[in-house]
């Protein structure tokens, strides 16, 4: 073998070693960047979701104690006793009430009375904000100062001053919370194929990521194919969890580039890798682009109430509210909250402009007329510290049209404000019309703006249509807008049941189109008013006879029913009343029966005090299997889901409470 052989194989085994050593510690370095990465990735997604779920609890806990507050200021007794259940109907462990020194004159426990938040240290002595100028004040769940004792504490100001603060044990905050939790984190992706699992500390999950029909289902923590962490946050357990496999898929892209690169010539990469690099920051760019808008998009809808019914437990009214937007955000927005046990504000809104400054402005604006609203000052006043504060810093000119409207739930009364947007639609009776009054500057457009509400009364079956103007600005080919008088013709001639109009009027808009491109946010609220419901009550015995009578009891309650709809609610409350009598263990059950006729609603609710079981949490059988095949159980539950909505349960005091409602008119 010649020198010129043996040097050129040297140099060939010399680069073979160099691609395979290269190749090797290429492997090892991105598999140990992949994992301390997606550590990184779970850390900072804690963050996110904690402030998530506490901004949810908070939330939760500051209406309860604003509603402690209003019963307060209407006379309620502040003795011990008195508070101890006004405690129990609020769903909280404590309520303490201090004066304008920080020294708690009335409390649950009474131990409490006399203490001083003024003088107190720790945790204790950031109340003290609540006598100065701060409206609510939340604390993370903790050992409290005076006892030890694990606690979240909220507290809200009194308008005769001092303050009220409402303590939760850990079991009271999760009862009172969950709820609020449930769905949170569907969709909430990371890193593509991972996600955030909320659970119970037993287990039960409220929030997966991937699969809704496991919410309700026992929790499995993860196997060793996942990089994972658990944390507790506000008593909740909260998952966070990415695939090692994702992780493994872009290791081996990149090993695989790094073998290319050394395997080619220095001139041939450096053309080629001028190109790859190229395309490759364009596509990600693109991609980048991408998921930012979609990160915001979601941000954006879960930042809207998106559950409905909202308030199952809620029979004097019904509200749904529907977002079509243009693009991947948009700048309308509707919210709804309580400001009071039975004062609701509703409310739609239209940013200017489009994209990404109008969905930050949209999220300023929400946030701020919550923020005023949930203080309880006039509606008017409201709409002018709002308007005051959005003109602050506003160098991009943008404005918000807005109207905004407070109903006392238990005589139908309205106050409302109409800041320079569209006139919603009222149907009272038989008439559906555009509610005509004064309408106000628009939010954001000038400082010192003052601004008037008006009155507006509803009776039973009553409603209001809110909507942006995307709705009634879309064109068709022709560039003809669809218009008010397309939208009152459609509403006056369209049944008031409200799951089922809003997709109506947005079908009916988009058919006008007739294909043209959605030029604008489409968003719609409807409220209707319903009023006190026709109740009527009975208890029986858990034998077959008490099956027997509550049939027959149930028969008369619905005999003015059609004969149709007579048919599927027994169907329905039949199989529960089975369950109950058959399988509760119960020694007692109750049945209520509740009749709203403004829409035509009737409400089941079924309590006993057998042993905990919620049949919601139960999957679904495989009906597409043979009977052979299929597990037996659930197809009774499953048609009462089908058949019945909404279907909700609860477990309080020591019983089962379900509950299922059905629309029985036209």
């Amino acid at each position: 073998m010649t020198e010129r052989r043996r040097l050129g194989l040297r140099i060939a085994i010399s680069l073979l070693l160099v691609f395979v050593v290269t190749l090797a510690a290429n492997w090892l370095l991105h598999h140990c960047l992949s994992e301390k990465g997606a550590r990184k990735v779970i850390d900072r997604t804690f963050q996110d979701v904690q402030g998530a779920v506490a901004g949810r609890v908070n939330a939760r806990l500051v209406r309860q104690a604003m509603a402690a507050r209003e019963r307060l200021e209407d006379g309620y007794s502040t003795e011990s006793d008195s508070l101890e259940r006004l405690a129990h109907e609020l769903q909280v462990t404590e309520i303490s009430v201090a004066d304008g020194k920080g020294v708690i004159t009335a409390s649950s426990v009474p131990e409490y009375v006399g203490f001083d938040f003024s003088t107190a240290t720790g945790q204790a002595a950031e109340m003290m904000c609540l006598v100065q100028d701060v409206t609510e004040f939340c604390q993370p769940f903790c050992p409290n100062s005076a006892k030890g004792l694990w606690r979240k504490y909220v507290g809200v100001w009194r308008p005769t001053g001092g303050f009220v603060q409402l303590g939760c044990d850990g079991k009271a905050l999760r009862d009172l919370a969950r709820s609020s939790l449930v769905g949170r984190t569907r969709n909430w992706h990371v890193e593509g194929e991972g996600g955030v699992v909320i659970t119970t500390p037993q287990g039960l999950v409220l929030s997966d990521y991937a699969e809704p029909n496991r919410e309700g289902t026992h929790w499995i923590e993860p196997d060793d194919s996942y990089y994972w962490r658990r944390r507790e946050v506000e008593g909740f357990l909260v998952y966070v969890l990415i695939p090692k496999s994702a992780a493994a898929v872009t290791r081996n892209m990149l090993v695989g580039a790094a073998a290319l690169l050394n395997g080619l010539a220095l001139v041939l990469v450096a053309v080629l890798v001028g190109f790859v690099i190229a395309a490759y920051v364009r596509r990600e760019l693109r991609r980048q682009t991408e998921k930012e808008l979609k990160v915001a998009s979601d941000i954006q809808y879960s930042a809207l109430p998106n559950v409905f019914p909202p308030f199952p437990e809620k029979t004097s009214f019904d509200i749904f509210a529907d977002m079509k937007t243009a693009k991947e955000v948009g700048g309308d927005f509707y919210d709804f909250y309580f400001t009071g046990i039975n004062t609701l504000v509703f409310l739609i809104a239209d940013v200017s402009g489009k994209g990404v400054p109008a969905a930050m402005f949209m999220m300023r604006a929400k946030t701020l007329i919550k923020s005023l609203a949930q203080t309880g000052k006039p509606l008017d006043q409201v709409v002018r510290e709002a308007n005051n504060a959005l003109c602050e810093g506003n160098d991009a000119n943008m404005f918000v049209t807005a109207w905004i409207g407070q109903i006392n739930l238990d005589t139908g009364h309205v106050t409302y404000v109409n800041a320079g947007h569209n006139p919603p639609v009222v149907r009272q009776g038989e008439k559906v019309d555009f509610l005509s009054s004064r309408v106000a500057l628009v939010l954001g457009g000038m400082p010192g703006i003052p601004y008037k509400s008006a009155e507006l009364q509803l009776a039973p079956g009553d409603a209001i249509y809110l909507y942006t103007d995307g709705i009634t600005e879309q064109a068709n080919p022709a560039f003809e807008l669809y218009g008010n008088e397309r939208l009152l013709t459609l509403l006056r001639s369209t049944r008031y049941r409200q799951e089922t109009l809003l997709p109506a009027v947005f079908e009916h808009v988009m058919t006008f189109a007739e294909g043209a491109e959605q030029a604008d946010d489409c968003t719609q609220l409807v409220l209707c008013y319903r009023g006190e419901a026709e109740t009527e009550s009975f208890d029986y015995p858990p034998t077959m006879e008490g099956l027997k009578q509550a049939t027959a009891d149930l028969e008369r309650c619905v005999a003015e029913l059609p004969m149709k709809a007579q048919t599927k609610l027994m169907v329905a409350a039949d199989e529960i009343f089975a369950n109950i009598v058959n399988y509760s263990g119960a020694s007692a059950w109750t049945l209520k029966v509740e009749k709203l006729h403004y829409p035509d609603v009737a409400r089941l609710i079924f309590i006993d005090d057998g042993k905990p079981f919620d049949p919601l949490a139960l999957r679904d059988p495989d009906t597409t299997l043979s009977a052979e095949k299929r597990k037996e159980g659930g197809l009774g539950i499953l048609i009462v889901k089908k058949t019945m909505s909404p279907v909700t349960y609860s477990r309080k005091n020591g019983k089962n409470i379900l509950t299922m409602g059905f629309a029985y008119g036209d």
